[in-house]
């Protein structure tokens, strides 16, 4: 019960983060701006500053900026890498409020949120989350067979229900999937070690 609540917690927007690491371009409704998030957004590319007249309103200059930014597939990847570097500093809720906003944006480009659900699964992972991780991984499963990071997802559910969850039957069939898209990858050899054991194991338990 402890670990769902502290899962819940972390997943949740309401955490305290730094101001350096909000993604305020990503942040900001156009329905409903929030005044702060377009302060924000105005000090930061558009040189704004109190006193200046439209500062804190989304008006049609301020939109058009936003606009522009959003438009630029280079502004996702510099926030992706963001994400990436607190991840690698065990900043993990940080980098996770980041990944969610780059996977649930209507304008990130469609191999940015790839990446981003990769990229939680195994913060996920790393954090013991195991459910959780797989859920992510599982998810990239659906894009097409010659992206490299639907090959190994599709080892890491199979991995994680082995080794983890003890699920074998489930990381059988994931593994055998694996046999079967990737017949000539450098991985074969660690699926079919996977798999030696898992066959291992099971003889053990009907013994």
């Amino acid at each position: 019960m402890i670990h769902f609540i502290l899962y819940i917690l972390f997943i949740t927007h309401g955490f305290s983060i730094s101001l350096e690491y909000k993604p305020i371009e990503l942040m900001i409704d156009p329905e409903s701006p929030d005044v702060d998030l377009v302060k924000m957004f105005q000090s930061k590319y558009m040189s704004m500053q109190n006193g200046d007249e439209g500062y804190g309103s989304f008006g049609p200059k301020t939109t058009k900026f936003w606009q522009d930014i959003c438009n630029d597939k280079k502004m996702y990847e510099i926030i992706y890498e963001s994400s990436l570097n607190l991840k690698n500093d065990k900043q993990f809720k940080e980098s996770n409020m980041i990944l969610d906003y780059l996977i649930n944006f209507d304008k990130t480009p469609r191999n940015i949120i790839i990446k981003s659900k990769f990229l939680r699964a195994q913060i996920f992972y790393d954090l013991s989350y195991y459910v959780q991780s797989i859920d992510y991984f599982k998810s990239i499963l659906e894009e097409d067979i010659s992206s490299e990071y639907r090959k190994k997802a599709l080892f890491m559910t199979a991995y994680i229900y082995n080794n983890n969850l003890n699920m074998y039957t489930d990381a059988i069939e994931y593994y055998k999937t694996f046999l079967n898209d990737y017949k000539n990858d450098e991985l074969i050899s660690s699926v079919e070690y996977e798999l030696d054991q898992i066959n291992s194991i099971v003889a053990k338990i009907k013994d």
